[in-house]
């Protein structure tokens, strides 16, 4: 509940700070004293959207700060909500409630911050926490009261906990339904791109399947190729070399007189002779006869690959021709071989998934005709669990509408069944509508076609009335829910938000002493006007100052002597409740 409000410039009111209890607690005072001013602060503490004409034009910015109470039974949810805002809720000291701080800015730039619990937080969290803790119903409630999707809640509020198990279950089953949907709408939206994915695959896999392709093999190809096409080059090249290691070594060509390999050999016996002198030659005559055996063992191996060059025309055609296959390979699938062997393998695997595409959708018509079953199901055991529900609910409105002075009222509430699963929503099948007869004579009409502004009043309460013990938020606010009434129905209006202040905090703003005469707290708001600013109060009226206020709200008249003793009789009416 809210224990606390402070207001500062915002709007018309400069400074303002109201204390709050549990019970009934009703605003009054002269029109454009300033109580939609406190309406709209708890407005922007629920979310609403700031505006910078809210801002006093003498001030920098304006602020609302609310202190709230959370008790074990509803702060849970909040306290979870605040947390992972990352606000804090505080423990109050011997009990096992917790105080909750919300505050909010708006600055003369129309921007703004939100802090929920000591931190700031978006628009968003602070709606997701306030709505677990405040309603305010306003004219526009009325208004929302003929609408399908207002009524659906309301009936679904007086089912409790069965609706809620029912629904969650309806909606699991809707979810799997419609998943099952989606992915046959899919694998059939894509049929004709698919097959021409498949087409490219298998082709694709098909050209490089036939190649036999061998990672690497298109750079040693190359090589070959190089080779081949430089045979006469190479052999002079090694023929050369040979002469110079070893001498003549093909016809034609004159024997040189010396070649390396006889020079080493010459220097070799030289230094064997001069190591027959001195020793220190060993080293050095070891050192020439190992080059003279690498070097002859080079001039064999030269040999060796001389013998082995070879330029036969069809192998170069034939190496050139799978070079030019293997080029145009990677040119479609890969700039090398092993991102073209790459390619295909991902190709089978995603060609495997394609093709699997037939047999999915065959599947997927079983498990949606079984799906389908199963959501039909769901949503028939909601409609059952809702239409108990309305029957208990039509009896508890008729009784709050009798004792406000509709004796003769009757309330039906249809629920008619959506036959396509296709129209279905996450709240069901149905599709609520609240009908009324308000007199003994009259024909049951929906509440949008038959309810004036003070019946929807009335019905609005009742149903609020009637729905207090299913867990009720911890706040209610009413603005002007006696709009369109007076008298006696007026009376029992006071007396039936008396009855539902005993399950919840309620703050009513009101123009009817009948209403007002009912409260267990009652809050004035004064505009103040001096020279050169307008200054709003709100102040807490008992005894005397509070037969004034009710004598002012009966005839207008702060003094009135019949008046006075007409507000007295009213409150001792309120008084008994």
């Amino acid at each position: 509940m809210i224990e606390s409000l402070t207001i500062s410039n915002l709007g018309i009111i400069t400074a303002a700070s109201i204390e709050l209890d549990p019970g009934l607690t009703v605003l009054t005072g002269e029109t454009g004293a300033g109580k939609s001013m406190i309406l709209q602060s708890i407005g922007l503490l629920m979310g609403d959207r700031a505006s910078a004409e809210l801002v006093l034009e003498s001030a920098d910015r304006a602020r609302v700060d609310c202190e709230l109470t959370l008790n074990e039974s509803t702060g849970t949810r909040v306290v979870s909500l605040v947390e992972e805002s990352g606000g804090e809720c505080e423990e109050i000291e011997n009990s096992g409630d917790r105080s909750l701080l919300i505050s909010r800015e708006i600055s003369h730039n129309g921007r703004g911050k939100i802090f929920l619990g000591g931190r700031q937080v978006p628009a968003s969290a602070l709606r997701q926490v306030s709505e677990n803790l405040i309603a305010l119903h306003g004219q526009s409630d009325q208004v929302l009261l003929r609408d399908g999707v207002k009524q659906l809640e309301l009936l679904d509020r007086a089912g409790g906990d069965a609706v809620i198990n029912a629904k969650t279950t309806y909606q699991i089953a809707l979810r799997q339904y419609r998943r099952l949907l989606k992915e046959q709408a899919t694998l059939r939206a894509s049929e004709v791109d698919q097959q021409a994915r498949i087409f490219v695959l298998q082709q694709g896999i098909s050209e490089i399947s036939e190649l036999n392709l061998i990672e690497g093999e298109d750079d040693q190809a190359a090589q070959k190729i190089s080779v081949m096409r430089n045979i006469d080059d190479l052999n002079n090249c090694i023929e050369t070399a040979r002469d110079l290691l070893s001498g003549a070594i093909g016809s034609g060509r004159e024997s040189r007189s010396t070649s390396v390999v006889e020079q080493l050999s010459e220097i070799a016996k030289s230094l064997e002779h001069g190591r027959e002198l001195d020793g220190q030659l060993t080293e050095y005559l070891d050192r020439v006869v190992s080059a003279l055996t690498e070097l002859s063992d080079v001039d064999a191996d030269l040999g060796i690959y001389l013998a082995g060059l070879g330029a036969d025309p069809d192998e170069l055609a034939s190496l050139e021709t799978r070079v030019s296959q293997l080029s145009i390979i990677k040119k479609k699938y890969g700039a090398s071989l092993a991102e073209v062997i790459a390619w295909r393998e991902q190709a089978e695997i995603e060609l495997k998934s394609m093709l699997s595409r037939d047999s999915r959708l065959e599947e997927l018509v079983g498990e949606i005709s079984a799906a389908l079953v199963g959501v039909t199901r769901e949503a028939q055991a909601l409609s059952l669990v809702r239409t108990a529900a309305a029957r208990r609910l039509e009896n508890s409105i008729e009784f709050e509408l009798g004792a406000l002075s509709m004796p003769f009222a009757q309330v039906k509430i249809e629920l008619e069944v959506e036959s396509d699963p296709q129209l279905w929503t996450r709240s069901g099948c149905d599709r609520v509508v609240f009908m009324l007869a308000a007199h003994e004579s009259a024909k049951f009409l929906p509440l949008a076609r038959c309810a004036s502004g003070g019946e929807l009043s009335r019905v609005m309460l009742a149903i609020e009335v009637a729905l207090a013990g299913e867990d009720p938020v911890p706040t209610m606010i009413f603005d002007e829910v006696d709009a369109g009434i007076g008298g006696t129905v007026a009376v029992e209006v006071g007396r039936r938000l008396a009855q539902l202040a005993l399950h919840t905090q309620v703050i009513v703003v009101t123009h009817l002493p009948q209403v007002a005469a009912f409260a267990d707290r009652h809050l004035v708001v004064e505009k103040k006007v001096a020279a050169n600013s307008v200054q709003t109060t709100v102040s807490l009226v008992h005894g005397d100052s509070r037969v004034r206020e009710i004598t002012r709200m009966l005839s207008g008249l702060l003094d009135s002597e019949h008046g006075g003793a007409h507000a007295t009789e009213l409150l001792e009416l309120g008084a008994k409740k």
